[in-house]
């Protein structure tokens, strides 16, 4: 089973670009904007950038924007595809591997759920199948009935699923690639969209290492729109005023 976008290449482009381009100074300018000092904000502000990125692109491109709430704890976007019926779903690469090492054990990961849309026959010799895990009927009704609440309205519209995912060493975009998986998480076919990294990468994300202040950094012209834009989407979110102390911690379900 091969891989079907049906996108063009530059709009993969621009996908691959929103979803690698730095996020350090939109995050500088909220933290000097509303006086956020403890820098829990970071990481998931920088999600929330890279999904809104996305957002536009895709609404950009006629593709549908599916926005899930994972209780609370983390909402993301995926991008769908109609004329193909193919989804793609973000995500960091050391966070994907974590989340595959858990496959079959009692806590489901949407991830979980959403390879288990993949309905291709495993053709493998009994020797072989002897290795793949052995998911009981009631695994799989839980992963079935996660994936038809995650995607809503949609799921009788996707027929595939593809991981967008990325790994970074030191704040810096190494690689990108499209993946699709069959049910038992085992890879079927690959698309390398490195090239298409945006030069604009450095500091994607922040660090494990706790910081306390973010390095000054001259704010591009081009970022100014982006920035604004940002800024009255948190404003509606009524964030605390200037100078509070900002509580919130964002977490993210099984550090996706």
């Amino acid at each position: 089973m091969k891989i079907s976008l049906g996108i063009e290449q530059n709009v993969i482009r621009d996908l691959v670009k929103a979803l690698t381009n730095n996020t350090k100074p939109v995050l500088q300018d909220i933290k000097m904007e509303y006086g956020l000092n403890t820098g829990n904000f970071k990481k998931g502000g920088s999600w929330d950038i890279i999904f809104k990125r996305i957002r536009d692109v895709a609404l950009k491109n006629d593709l549908v924007v599916l926005e899930v709430n994972r209780g609370g704890l983390w909402t993301f976007n995926c991008v769908l595809n109609l004329k193909t019926k193919t989804l793609m779903v973000f995500s960091k690469e050391k966070n994907l591997e974590s989340v595959i090492k858990k496959l079959g054990k009692n806590s489901i990961h949407y991830f979980h759920a959403f390879v288990s849309i993949d309905s291709t026959p495993v053709e493998l010799s009994p020797i072989q199948l002897e290795f793949l895990p052995v998911f009981t009927d009631e695994y799989e009704h839980r992963r079935l009935e996660d994936v038809r609440n995650l995607l809503g309205e949609h799921y009788p519209n996707v027929n595939q699923v593809v991981f967008v995912v990325f790994d970074e060493e030191k704040g810096q975009i190494t690689n990108v690639e499209a993946r699709l998986y069959n049910r038992y998480f085992e890879l079927l076919d690959y698309l390398n969209w490195t090239d298409y990294v945006s030069e604009d990468y450095n500091d994607l994300f922040v660090s494990n290492v706790q910081e306390n202040t973010f390095e000054q950094e001259p704010k591009p012209i081009a970022k100014v729109k982006e920035v604004v834009k940002l800024k009255k989407a948190i404003s509606e979110r009524k964030l605390p005023k200037k100078k509070e102390t900002h509580e919130k911690r964002y977490k993210e379900e099984d550090t996706n």
